[in-house]
């Protein structure tokens, strides 16, 4: 048996509330981690813990702790043949076992056991069976106990009083049995009542077990996490014939030039792919090339349609004789430096659409040849939000349904309930015909905005080169790996995130295609009859052309090329559309055109004088003033 001497002085200020789980044990706690921060800042609590089932959250509560002065304690509820223990980490390196830890489907001893150096271990009073083994794991272990009765029925030094914490004031001890209905999908007079599970302060525990809380500022003082920045962690590809990735990079780009343009290419062409490969090898990019081009060649090399190419990649001419993109950066005047910037390094962004009904099969590509646990889809989570909170309380209530429609049907979606509440006078006098309702409305209220569910993010996909679970928690909520952080977190981690998109159109256009058996690439950019439908405004089922404000802006527009196309799309969005009219008479030749400097006619003239591109800001930059694209 480990004994811990009693050597610290009641202090308040070391005192750390242990075992608090919060929205993200999905369903079972009232806590957001914004509130316990707040509550902890107004109460002078100098540390907190988090100890969810699930670390979806512990990134986000170590960074706001770290933010607010408050020092983060990170741990896992872990289950062992169905009984709890809680894990906390000591530093980074006990952080990553938790990782590990937080990955695994199933969890025994033996799984424990492989990454148990640099946690501590508390066994809770009801696991109490598991403690003999847990001792042989964990050279840092504690019992805990919740109330007296459980105290008084133990005979050890390494003691420790230890709450669930899951809710933080004993106001909202009522609410807990709704989340605990709705997550079994029962009715709330079937779920037990809580009554200690709220946060206790320092005097509240001092004063009803004052013997142990020594033991609580130990495990305080035994945790100090730094979380450090991975870097280095971009997916590689595999090089044949003992090739680096920059070097295999240059020969497939002098190959894929000589077949865009043939044995003779334009010396700018061939300036602007050497800046552009020095730029990416510089920056360490040239294995991120590389993988894109393996999953877009996979894609086109089975019959499924990719699209031409979106946003700033579309002005890489790598990406372009790579066969990324199919869209001729030179030609179109467009920038590299919009996509990659030598002068600020941030992680490459290239998104690539593919057939709606057949991107699955590209993910899956990219799974079975990078690893299962280096290729994920991101995690998402559904919330609680205003309909569905009324919903699911209605159902707990045992409310009818019918009367839970109606009163869904007054609520405004991008309003809170609060605000629905304040603003609508409907709904006012809907509540106040029943009592029943009034009190569905104000539990509704409360547990708004908790996480609900996991979901999948449509489209992000991350890549490493390195088993994820070293960096960040997997979760098999869905049958496969998705990451266990939501999206925001990943690139400040050091992770890179692709976007897989998944077309509907892409799906229908190759149906067309294979119809009239052409290729995407065969279709030309100088087509009357197609001008003309743009024109009369027939573009219903066209992508980004089908409002009615869009259409009525063709009929007038009169679009009568392809760079008109182009220059309808960016002229619809806010900003550039106060210019439309300008534009039309401009082009219509109904008002002169004025290029306010003769030096920015060259970079104007496309669009009759008037800025419509990133690009066309960026060079006025550069002639104007005198910066380089990066800047």
């Amino acid at each position: 048996m480990i004994k811990y001497v009693n050597i610290y002085i009641g202090c308040d200020s070391m005192y750390t509330p242990l075992n608090i789980k919060t929205e993200n044990s999905i369903l079972s706690s009232l806590i957001k981690i914004d509130d316990l921060i707040d509550f902890a800042l107004k109460n002078e609590i100098k540390s907190l813990t988090i100890t969810d089932n699930k670390m979806y959250g512990a990134y986000y509560f170590y960074k706001k702790c770290k933010s607010n002065g408050i020092k983060p304690i990170i741990g896992l509820d872990v289950l062992i043949d169905e009984l709890h223990i809680i894990l906390y980490c000591k530093n980074y390196d006990g952080y990553k076992n938790l990782l590990k830890i937080a990955s695994f489907e199933g969890i025994d001893l033996s799984s424990i056991k492989l990454y148990s150096s640099n946690l501590i271990c508390i066994v809770p009073y009801k696991s109490l069976s598991l403690y003999d083994k847990l001792s042989m794991v964990f050279s840092d272990i504690f019992i805990s106990y919740s109330n007296i009765e459980e105290m008084n029925k133990l005979n050890y030094d390494n003691l420790v009083y230890m709450n669930e914490v899951l809710c933080l004031h004993k106001s909202d001890l009522k609410y807990l049995k709704f989340l605990d209905a709705i997550k079994m999908g029962i009715g709330v007079n079937d779920v037990h009542d809580f009554t200690d599970n709220y946060l206790f302060l320092y005097d509240e525990v001092n004063k009803c077990f004052p013997n142990h809380i020594s033991n609580n500022y130990k495990i305080g003082e035994m945790c100090n996490l730094d979380i450090k920045l991975e870097r280095d962690l971009l997916p590689r590809y595999d090089c044949p014939d003992k090739l680096d990735s920059y070097s295999y990079l240059k020969k497939l780009c002098a190959s894929g030039l000589k077949k865009k343009f043939g044995d003779v290419v334009s010396r700018k062409y061939v300036d602007r792919l050497k800046y552009e490969l020095d730029v990416i090898n510089k920056m360490g990019f040239s294995n991120y090339f590389l993988v894109v081009w393996d999953y877009v060649n996979f894609a086109k090399s089975n019959g499924i349609l990719v699209g031409p190419g979106r946003g700033s990649a579309a002005g890489s001419l790598v990406s372009y004789v790579l066969g990324i993109t199919t869209i001729d950066p030179i030609k179109y005047n467009l920038l590299f430096e919009r996509f990659l910037n030598p002068e600020r390094v941030t992680m490459p962004d290239i998104d690539i659409d593919f057939e709606y009904t057949r991107r699955q099969e590209v993910v899956d590509y990219c799974i079975s040849k990078y690893g299962e646990k280096r290729v994920c889809p991101i995690i998402t989570f559904g919330t609680l939000a205003a309909k569905q909170s009324i919903r699911d309380v209605g159902r707990c209530l045992d409310i009818n349904l019918k009367t839970v429609d109606r009163l869904c049907s007054m609520i405004d979606s991008k309003l809170d309930l609060k605000k629905n509440y304040d603003s609508n006078s409907k709904i006012k006098n809907f509540l106040s015909t029943d009592n029943e309702l009034v009190n569905l409305y104000r539990i509704a209220s409360r547990l708004e905005g908790l996480k609900r569910h996991t979901s999948i993010h449509a489209a992000g996909i991350v890549m490493s080169c390195v088993d994820l679970d070293n960096v960040i928690p997997l979760d098999k909520s869905h049958d496969f790996y998705t990451t266990g952080y939501s999206m925001e977190f990943l690139e400040e981690l050091g992770l890179l995130k692709m976007d897989f998109l998944a077309l509907k159109n892409l799906t229908l256009i190759n149906d067309v295609l294979k119809e009239i058996n052409i290729s995407f690439d065969d279709i030309p950019n100088y087509d009357l009859s197609t001008f003309k439908l743009f024109q009369t405004g027939d573009t219903l089922g066209v992508f980004q052309f089908e409002s009615s404000g869009m259409i009525s802006f063709l009929k007038r527009f009169k679009p009568n090329c392809f760079e008109d196309i182009v220059s309808s799309i960016a002229l619809y969005r806010p900003g550039p559309m106060d210019n439309i009219d300008l534009f039309i008479r401009r082009k219509n030749g109904v008002e002169k055109i004025d290029y306010i400097d003769p030096v920015l006619e060259p970079i104007l003239k496309s669009t009759y004088g008037i800025i419509v591109y990133q690009e066309q800001i960026m060079m006025i930059a550069q002639v104007m003033a005198g910066y380089s694209f990066g800047e």
